[in-house]
């Protein structure tokens, strides 16, 4: 058993004796590293690093506890330090292969771990730390080889298995991903980190109550947690608790004032709330952030659209058009924002893309049967409608549509049909009246 503090105790006496002796306070600056007093420990090491200067174990111990205080930038300069006093060792090629990695060095990282890996095959520091670098890299399916050997190597620790299950989650293996976190969750029960991700695979699973469950957890272990309260908000808004959404993105944006993704994800809340003009606000912020991101301009053109400011949407979905040429909601939005200006023809070409990439969307197939209805198109409507009523069956704004084609069809009997059924749905809607 490794009594720490008792080892402590003996070299506080010893430093006392010995007050400039280099490999006391190395050693005692080692041991306030592993009992988290990091402080303590930078002050002894920095002592050592005077009396001795050219110390590659000073400088490799010292490196630790810099990254534990998340001074990466410091914690590369002495392992490169140390790596000019002692090449080819494990140890500093691993841990600056960490430390690179937190600074977003990913090539650079790779490389030292995969020399370390040379010269210590089975080691599951090592292959942990490759993992992550792989999984930033997007290679999962390598990252997910490093991960299942460090868990052959090391089969019960927690951090493997949060590893594992995230790059899992991100090849889409759910099911797997979820047994890992669990298992994870087990060893460590109170960890926000188990918890988010267990969150982000519940959502993927679409269990929101799970996922809402588990980001309620996490919250109360990091109250002031951005990232859990965009997760939380976003899962929120999915379950239609707008109001509660809101606060919890109100709060990220607080905490990270210029954040993309939050500022994103609170325009679909305010968008539900039908506070357009504030969905818009946070978009165009979203946009000086990341001029030319898809989404963003996607929804903003959905967003002008509601504002009445066709053309303005229609330079957004155009913009967005251009970035990712194949998108059916892009085409989708922009076809309807043609019908209003009347262009139904070039709405109509954007919804047969639309519906080549996603030909069983009800949305598309709603819009589409509704143009070919103003094209006067009516047994090409009556197909599109009937179709998206069947993979929607209680939908108004189908019934209606389907009412009106059908009432063109002289099916008066069939379109009266629609049109009560529609009238049930929404009952005091105009046009259905």
């Amino acid at each position: 058993m490794k009594d720490y503090q008792g080892t402590l105790e003996d070299l506080d006496k010893a430093n006392v004796l010995e007050p400039n002796n280099a490999f006391i306070l190395r050693i005692r600056g080692n041991v306030k590293r592993t009992l988290e007093d990091y402080q303590g420990a930078l002050e002894d090491l920095d002592k050592a690093n005077v009396l001795e200067p050219n110390n590659a174990f000073t400088l490799r111990s010292r490196a630790e506890v810099k990254r534990n205080l998340k001074d990466y930038q410091g914690a590369l300069e002495d392992l490169d330090k140390a790596d000019v006093l002692e090449s080819y060792n494990a140890f500093t090629l691993k841990c600056r292969g960490d430390v690179k990695r937190m600074l977003k060095d990913y090539q650079g990282a790779l490389e030292d771990l995969n020399k370390a890996n040379i010269l210590e095959p089975n080691n599951a520091f090592t292959l942990r730390s490759r993992g992550i670098v792989k999984q930033n890299m997007k290679d999962y399916q390598v990252a997910l080889e490093d991960l299942d050997k460090a868990d052959v190597l090391e089969p019960n620790n927690a951090f493997t298995l949060q590893l594992r299950g995230n790059v899992k989650r991100m090849l889409k293996d759910y099911q797997g991903a979820l047994e890992d976190l669990d298992k994870a969750n087990v060893l460590e029960p109170n960890n926000a980190f188990t918890l988010r991700s267990n969150a982000e695979v519940k959502q993927n699973m679409k269990d929101y109550q799970g996922a809402l469950g588990d980001l309620n957890k996490a919250d109360v272990l990091e109250p002031n947690n951005a990232f859990i309260l965009r997760c939380r908000g976003d899962f929120k808004n999915t379950l239609k608790d707008y109001q509660g959404a809101l606060e919890d993105l109100d709060k990220a944006n607080f905490l990270e004032p210029n954040n993309a993704f939050t500022l994103r994800s609170r325009v679909e809340v305010k968008q539900n709330l039908k506070d357009y003009q504030g969905a818009l606000e946070d978009l165009d912020k979203a946009d000086v952030l990341e001029p030319n991101n898809a989404f963003t301009l996607k929804c903003r053109g959905d967003v002008k659209r509601m504002l009445e400011d066709y053309q303005g949407d229609l330079e957004d979905l155009d913009k967005a058009n251009v970035l990712e040429p194949n998108n059916a909601f892009t085409l989708r939005s922009r076809g309807i924002v043609k019908q209003t200006m009347k262009d139904y023809q070039g709405a109509l070409e954007d919804l047969d893309k639309a519906n080549v990439l996603e030909p069983n969307n009800a949305f598309t197939l709603r819009c589409h049967g509704d143009f070919k209805r103003m094209l006067e198109d009516y047994q090409g409507a009556l197909e599109d409608l009937d179709k998206a009523n069947v993979l929607e069956p209680k939908n108004a704004f189908t019934l209606r549509s389907r009412g009106e084609v059908k009432r063109n069809l002289k099916d008066y009997q069939g379109a009266l049909e629609d049109l009560n059924k529609a009238d049930v749905l929404e009952p005091n809607n105009a046009f259905t009246l």
